[in-house]
């Protein structure tokens, strides 16, 4: 049911049941990372995008059959899209190259940032220190105004949509998305 709370549990408590029946177990220190009990097939789930390792295609069958009997599936055998993922396999040198083209603009869009007129070649601001003085003084306290709850929202929603895409594509990004979440209790207009 839409909009139920309970819906994600309940799904889940649903999956595990009918794979249960058919040998795949949930790991227990890594929720969402499957195994058959004897099959060599592993897949791992994000909300409903199944990603299969498997060896031999009598077994990947064999999921996908187990599957089909309760669910709707599509199937991608190239492996190219997976939890809002591009896959580029390069496997001459046994490498993978994840991207989400296009994630940042519908981000910035999203959030109505307009493109900056300056180029900044850093995630962000920069202290410039005072070359040749002896002493090198702290930061001045921020005296900026705290945001309401609709501006705080607003740093969150920001944070965690940004968040997703560093930890899978660049990870540049962390730094100054850890400096943001560490004000988000108490968010101002200037931090």
């Amino acid at each position: 049911m839409y909009g139920l709370p309970q819906a994600g549990l309940l799904a889940q408590q649903l999956l595990e049941e009918r794979l249960g029946k058919h040998g795949y177990v949930q790991n227990k220190p890594t929720p969402g990372l499957w195994t058959h009990q004897w099959r060599p097939v592993c897949f791992s789930l994000v909300v409903a995008s199944f990603g299969v390792k498997y060896v031999g295609k009598e077994h990947v069958d064999h999921l996908i059959d187990v599957l089909g009997k309760h669910y709707e599936l599509s199937q991608d055998w190239a492996g190219i899209k997976y939890a809002g993922l591009t896959i580029d396999w390069d496997y001459s040198k046994q490498e993978v190259h994840l991207s989400m083209p296009g994630f940042v603009e519908k981000a910035l869009a999203r959030f109505k940032h307009d493109k900056p007129t300056k180029s900044q070649d850093q995630p962000h601001r920069h202290d410039i220190p005072t070359y040749g003085a002896k002493v090198q003084y702290a930061k001045q306290e921020n005296a900026s105004q705290p945001l309401d709850k609709k501006g705080k929202l607003f740093v969150q929603q920001v944070v965690g949509t940004f968040l997703f895409c560093s930890r899978a594509v660049n990870g540049t990004m962390l730094t100054l998305l850890s400096a943001i979440a560490s004000s988000q209790a108490n968010p101002t207009e200037k931090k």
